[in-house]
């Protein structure tokens, strides 16, 4: 599987995937380029067992017998280091803040694709090409299976110089008003979705 790891604010956000808890939990690390449903993913399962943090039980649901060890942290210093990350942006650079205030508001008011039956899939600024955020997005659903027809958009939006919060409201103007299913924006999906949704 190629691809790379989970957002930090997926990680590490609101919904705390990261946290420890005695009942274990499975966590997605990282997604193939394309999507899960197609190449596969990286799971962990997470539980707290007296003073340790343990990840073990390691699964690509692309590829069986995935052979990863089992980690072992200490508890407090895990949680410490864990709500540390939760609360720190200053690795930040513009286009990233950016990418995440744009994730945010795109699940935060699912109707800016919805109106279009389109749903977000990931938002990044990548430190290999500085001034843009790549925006992904699903059409009519997300994949959940090989069987399903959809085909994923990549919007790649060149950043304006100005406020994070400003130039957020630019991309959502420029990726939700008019139709984003566009035909040089089309990245992902089969030739027979393709066809079924009018694409060559």
């Amino acid at each position: 599987m190629a691809g790379p790891a989970e957002q930090p604010e997926y990680l590490l956000g609101p919904n705390h995937r990261l946290h420890a808890d005695v009942e274990p939990h499975q966590v997605r690390l990282a997604e193939a380029d394309c999507t899960e449903g197609c190449c596969g993913a990286l799971y962990v399962t997470i539980e707290r067992r007296g003073d340790e943090v343990i990840w073990r039980d390691w699964r690509n649901p692309d590829r069986s017998g995935l052979d990863l060890p089992t980690l072992r942290f200490d508890a407090a210093q895990y949680d410490a280091e864990i709500a540390r990350a939760e609360n720190d942006h200053s690795w930040e650079w513009p286009d990233r803040t950016v990418a995440r205030l744009l994730r945010d508001r795109l699940c935060e008011q699912p109707d800016l694709l919805g109106r279009w039956d389109c749903h977000p899939g990931w938002v990044a600024a990548r430190p290999t090409d500085r001034g843009r955020v790549h925006v992904s997005y699903f059409y009519p659903q997300r994949p959940a299976g090989v069987e399903d027809l959809w085909l994923q958009f990549v919007a790649v939006i060149e950043l304006p110089a100005g406020d994070p919060e400003i130039v957020v409201d630019e991309i959502v103007r420029r990726i939700s008003d008019t139709d984003p299913r566009r035909r040089q924006w089309l990245a992902g999906g089969s030739a027979e979705a393709a066809q079924a949704f009018g694409f060559d």
